[in-house]
């Protein structure tokens, strides 16, 4: 799931210190690790990318070969459900989603995820500490998992765990992890990839960024 890296739309909660510009460099940083990543465990990639008439943008950012889809739907959930269904779509019977905002997290857990799914998991979470997930991989696709959530809040973690737990699927974790979202979690971040050589190795792309503006 991939934001357009454009100035004045993401990262915006960082603009307190960063300038727009600096923002949008940051968020194409993390694009290209979180592609580079899940190259890393799978030939086949998707991006489904928003918004749509900036295509050309993320064509210039991203850096390997992927299959793209549009990000359809009202809300977050609609989203990730939209993009489930066309990769589903495509005769694949696991399938892991990851976001942009934890370039960090090892690459471990994205084959756990996977290896969690052929072994006769329903679904995999992975949670981020700020209440959501950085991961969500499913062998099964039922609507019912990103209806009523609170996305983006303290509480959107919770609240799809409980919608899997009402469809009796069966569902495993992978270790907790954290997102860049405010300003705390960029120093965190910072202090992690500067005094982590695997964490260097995880994110070429966030260190150079890091190296040359924070």
């Amino acid at each position: 799931m991939a934001k357009v890296p454009l100035a004045g739309n993401v990262k915006t909660r960082l603009e307190m210190i960063l300038s727009p510009e600096k923002c949008a460099q940051l968020a194409a940083a993390f694009l290209q690790d979180a592609e580079n990543k899940a190259k890393s465990v799978c030939e086949d990639t998707f991006v489904a990318y928003f918004p749509a008439d900036k295509f050309k943008n993320l064509e210039r950012t991203l850096q390997k070969d992927h299959i793209f889809v549009e990000q359809k739907g009202e809300n977050l959930g609609d989203r990730m459900f939209h993009a489930f269904e066309f990769v589903f779509s495509r005769q694949f019977e696991e399938v892991v989603m990851i976001g942009t905002d934890s370039p960090t997290f090892p690459f471990d857990y994205l084959e756990q995820a996977f290896e969690y799914l052929e072994t006769n998991s329903d679904v995999v979470l992975g949670k981020t500490e700020d209440g959501g997930f950085y991961l969500i991989g499913l062998r099964v696709l039922r609507r019912e998992i990103f209806e009523n959530v609170a996305w983006s809040s303290p509480q959107t973690f919770e609240q799809v765990f409980e919608n899997i737990r009402k469809l009796e699927l069966h569902l495993r974790e992978t270790p907790a992890w954290y997102d860049i979202d405010e300003v705390q979690d960029l120093i965190q971040l910072k202090h992690e990839i500067l005094q982590n050589d695997n964490a260097k190795r995880r994110a070429p792309q966030t260190l150079k960024w890091i190296n040359e503006n924070f």
